[in-house]
């Protein structure tokens, strides 16, 4: 989202859908805002720290995530923002478990009449499990480089151009199932896209987006790439009845070599928030997507994922909520010319169901507290060791968010 500090001669040289961060900040020190914030997670017991199917290994585990918001307008035409902050995360007994994982995100605006050029940098250094599919805590880096501009035709249309770099970066010791992580996983990523909105009301737009990219592999360059996706879609805004947006469109994966398999599909994502009556709030999530694989002859898969939250104030301040998420990867096998090569687990398909439970209480607009548990079940159709279920029960506390 664009944000804007103040308003100028020219109501075309404000960003599009500007909010006001002073509005919101909690603290203001000369020309800096500020809000921090602070998660306490999964206060508990996680009752198979190692997702093993057998003989599952029990531990207290905890994580802190403090965070902090910055905003500084330059001027009249100008703001620079930069989130801070990291995931610290215990275990008591497994210490090999135990992580600090930094992230930050600086970005920057320029606004010029009807334009609003920007450049933002999102850097994540993590050892949290990328997905599902990768069982092991192994320490990667993510870099996101985005520059571009906004050019706003008319209060109504807008059109919005930028370029993106991306680099995954895994440790050299990261292995999980026979596989280095960085042998099949580390790569650069290239691509320009393109995004036109057109605001239908004051609180729905109508988005599409396109991006064309080019996916280039250190280690393996049989993955190598070419991509190119193009995704209409809808952005609802508070305090409509529905908030969030969706997606739904087509991806065509073109690969440079023979023996990685081509993609042409329909790709989506959606994050949408019903408000219901009786102080009651579904929320649902869906995604269909394309990611690579550890696996050396499966490397992509399709993931197929949704899940819903329904949460409901039940008296004054606590409220309650249940939810279920489900998620499918279906891997693409490489192409080889003898029937007889190809890989043991051919046509695999992996399903992962996950329940959650929580009750909570609301100290004051700032502070919430909560207890809760959440069960996992996955199956594999080709691994009996990516077959497991867990148990996590803890408390949580957030804080500014």
């Amino acid at each position: 989202m664009t944000l804007a500090l103040c308003s100028t001669r020219s109501a075309a040289a404000q960003p599009r859908e500007a909010d006001d961060p002073r509005a919101e900040a909690r603290i203001h020190v000369g020309p800096i805002y500020a809000t921090p914030g602070l998660r306490l997670r999964e206060f508990g017991v996680d009752t198979n720290v190692f997702n093993a199917a057998a003989d599952p290994k029990s531990d207290f585990t905890f994580t802190v995530g403090p965070e902090v918001n910055v905003w500084v307008p330059v001027g009249r035409r100008a703001l620079l923002k930069t989130t801070g902050g990291a995931d610290l995360v215990y275990f008591q007994t497994y210490g090999s478990e135990r992580s600090v994982n930094p992230r930050a995100q600086v970005r920057g605006e320029i606004y010029l009449q009807r334009v609003t050029l920007f450049a933002e940098n999102d850097l994540v250094n993590t050892r949290q499990r990328p997905n599902f599919e990768i069982d092991v805590r192994a320490r990667r880096l993510e870099n996101t480089v985005r520059a571009g501009g906004e050019l706003r035709l008319s209060p109504k249309l807008s059109v919005e151009i930028a370029g993106r770099q991306s680099l995954v970066k895994f440790d050299g010791d990261a292995f999980f199932a026979g596989s280095y992580l960085e042998q099949s996983l580390n790569r650069d990523s290239r691509g320009v896209g393109a995004t036109v909105r057109y605001r239908r009301t004051p609180l729905t737009t109508i988005v599409v987006r396109t991006e064309t990219s080019q996916d280039r592999f250190a280690f393996s360059p049989l993955r190598d790439a070419n991509t190119l996706r193009i995704q209409p879609g809808v952005e609802f805004r508070p305090p409509a009845l529905i908030a969030g947006s969706a997606y739904i469109g087509m991806q065509r994966l073109a690969a440079l070599h023979d023996e990685l398999p081509d993609f042409r599909g329909m790709v989506g994502s959606a994050r949408l928030r019903f408000r219901l009556p009786r102080a009651t709030v579904l929320e649902f999530a869906g995604d269909r997507d394309l990611a690579y694989s550890y696996e050396p002859l499966q490397p992509y898969f399709v993931v197929d994922g949704y899940g819903a939250t329904l949460r409901r104030q039940i008296v004054r301040r606590f409220d309650a909520s249940v939810g279920a998420q489900r998620q499918r990867y279906t891997y693409r096998d490489l192409i080889v010319s003898n029937p007889a090569s190809r890989p043991s687990g051919a046509g695999r398909e992996d399903m992962t169901v996950v329940y959650t439970a929580s009750i909570g209480y609301a100290v004051n607009r700032d502070t919430r507290m909560g207890v809760g548990v959440s069960r996992v079940n996955r199956d594999s159709s080709a691994n009996r060791f990516a077959a497991y279920e867990g148990l996590r029960v803890g408390t949580s506390v957030t804080y500014g968010f």
